[in-house]
């Protein structure tokens, strides 16, 4: 029998207890644009598409899965060949989301939606757990506060932040005693977060989907989320052996939150460029042996554009040069794509590990926009 979203029917196919609290949560609008995208993925004949459905079973995870496929959707569009891969691809270690191969060049790409918080969806879940334990049969969604929804960009705050989420735990089952059952909506505030119970007939709780403003609370943390969210994605590569680290490596970042600019991205990563107003002198930039090494590669032209190297009256100060430059676990990143609803950029990383290092890369995604 025909249904009314057959790809996706396809593709949930492999993960019956997903289908269920997809359909019974996500609007007919957005089903068929997901239908729309596994047939886009299955058309082209992207590989691992059932495996990475398989493994997903919350709601806030298939999100994290979406921008997985969003991405694998464009690199598959442009007629390059797309392995998804699953989890424990790498046997224990730590895989990238998907192998890309044009022509003789293979990438490895890393996704990482922007609006998901590890510390946030453990205690989630955990929220889901004890609901579940009681036999309550709930939507789960999580309204952060600052706190929680700060990235944990040092170890003592990732600390500090595991710690505060075992307090609203017990908060949290605090607010539950003398409720049974209900089938209206509640709240239960806590220090960290406001969760939001919504009746559902699943027989069972589970994580939902919440606002990306929610997520980062406060703009002024957005600089650092990028920050975070890179530096621990280009890590992934130094648990990698071999053949492995000879090839390319992308980090594509999801970023849909509302106050998104790609200027942040060029600032963090590049640095802020600076404009010396006559008759003041423009300083020239230190040539050192990173930058020496970019230029033999064949990257002038992009140093100048990016504000590396002088352009007019307009550079980027030695002090002031951004995580490409200063950040040596960035040089396991061929180039950082950032894509925000439609618009893909492109930032490639002339500073990257030789054998990870393409300028070839402006002219394979000549289709994305500069950062």
């Amino acid at each position: 029998m025909a249904t009314q979203f057959p790809s996706l029917d396809k593709g949930l196919s492999f993960n019956p207890k997903l289908s269920q609290i997809i359909y019974a949560n996500l609007k007919p609008g957005y089903l068929k644009i997901l239908d729309r995208l596994f047939y886009d993925l299955y058309d082209a004949g992207c590989k691992g598409v059932d495996t990475k459905v398989s493994e997903v079973y919350d709601l806030l995870r298939f999100q994290s899965l979406v921008s997985e496929l969003e991405f694998a959707r464009y690199f598959a569009t442009k007629k390059w060949q797309v392995e998804l891969l699953s989890n424990n691809a790498f046997q224990g270690r730590k895989a990238p989301d998907m192998l890309v191969t044009s022509g003789s060049r293979e990438y490895f790409i890393e996704v990482k939606n922007i609006g998901f918080d590890e510390e946030e969806y453990n205690f989630g879940t955990r929220v889901a757990e004890a609901l579940n334990a009681k036999g309550m049969s709930f939507m789960v969604v999580i309204k952060s506060s600052s706190l929680l929804s700060r990235p944990a960009y040092k170890f003592q705050s990732k600390e500090q932040k595991e710690a505060s989420c075992v307090v609203a735990l017990d908060e949290f089952n605090n607010g539950l005693k003398g409720i049974s059952s209900t089938t209206e909506e509640l709240k239960i505030s806590t220090a960290i977060a406001d969760v939001e119970l919504h009746p559902t007939e699943k027989g069972q709780s589970y994580l939902g989907i919440r606002a990306m403003k929610e997520v980062i609370s406060e703009p002024s943390e957005y600089g650092e989320r990028i920050k975070y969210d890179i530096l621990q994605k280009s890590g992934k590569r130094e648990d990698w052996t071999g053949p492995e680290l000879d090839k390319l490596y992308i980090v594509a970042i999801d970023d849909f939150s509302w106050f998104f600019n790609i200027d942040r991205y060029n600032i963090e990563l590049f640095g802020p460029t600076t404009y010396f107003c006559p008759p003041l002198p423009v300083p020239n930039p230190t040539i050192d042996a990173t930058i020496q090494n970019a230029l033999n590669l064949g990257w002038k032209d992009y140093l100048v554009r990016m504000g590396i190297l002088r352009k007019g009256r307009s550079v980027i100060e030695d002090q002031q040069r951004g995580m490409f430059y200063t950040e040596a676990r960035l040089r396991n990143v061929t180039a950082v794509l950032v894509r925000n609803q439609s618009t893909l950029y492109l930032l490639a990383n002339p500073f990257a590990e030789n054998r990870i290092n393409n300028t070839s890369i402006l002219a394979e995604l000549a289709d994305c926009s500069i950062g």
